[in-house]
């Protein structure tokens, strides 16, 4: 096909411009489940990190362990402070430049541990789904109904997973972090299959 200039601008170009172009805005978490990002992230700063001398060190502190293909995977203190720390950053950027900006308030699900929380949550998908759209078929955008999800998965986490109680909020709070980015707010609204789906391609 020949390069045609148009209006100053070569077609092709503009084509392939036009094919990034969506008319869904960019998805942002609800700014409840963003305070408890900041209480999760600051909880575990103060129970796994640690000051050595001059050096900052990670204590070993296993919070979660599940089946996965032939093996186990392991969820640390240290994992889910990597997963939760950029967020953070992200909202003090965004705080500090003012409105206007693209939302950049959203997990990073491409990260090694990242992987681990999604492959945790596609394996317990019917329980989670369950205590997370209780009560809540539409997008997720009620305060009361991020607090009942944190309480619900809490409490699941350490009565049936074994978790610590001062790690339980910390992975209920990352669980449903990755749920909603990966399904841009809309898991209580897809079908099951359909969040299954995004959760995959999330990973």
């Amino acid at each position: 096909m020949p390069y045609e200039v148009s209006g100053g601008c070569i077609f092709i170009c503009a084509m392939a411009n036009h094919e990034n172009i969506s008319d869904d805005p960019p998805y942002a978490l609800p700014s409840e489940l963003l305070q408890e990002v900041r209480e999760a992230e600051t909880d575990l700063r103060k129970s796994v990190q640690h000051i050595e001398g001059r050096y900052l060190v990670y204590r070993p502190t296993p919070i979660l362990e599940f089946p996965a293909g032939a093996g186990r995977i392991e969820i640390t203190g240290a994992d889910l402070l990597q997963f939760l720390q950029p967020l953070v950053k992200s909202i003090a950027l965004d705080s500090a430049e003012g409105r206007g900006k693209p939302p950049r308030k959203i997990a990073s699900l491409k990260s090694v541990v990242a992987r681990k929380i999604l492959d945790f949550i596609m394996l317990e998908f019917e329980e989670l789904r369950a205590l997370i759209c209780k009560d809540n078929k539409k997008k997720f955008p009620l305060s009361a109904k991020t607090t009942v999800a944190i309480a619900g998965l809490t409490h699941w986490a350490v009565d049936h997973m074994g978790v610590k109680e001062e790690f339980a909020k910390s992975i209920a709070t990352s669980i449903l972090v990755a749920v909603l980015t990966a399904t841009k707010g809309a898991f209580c609204k897809m079908t099951a299959k359909e969040a299954m789906e995004a959760l995959e391609r999330a990973s």
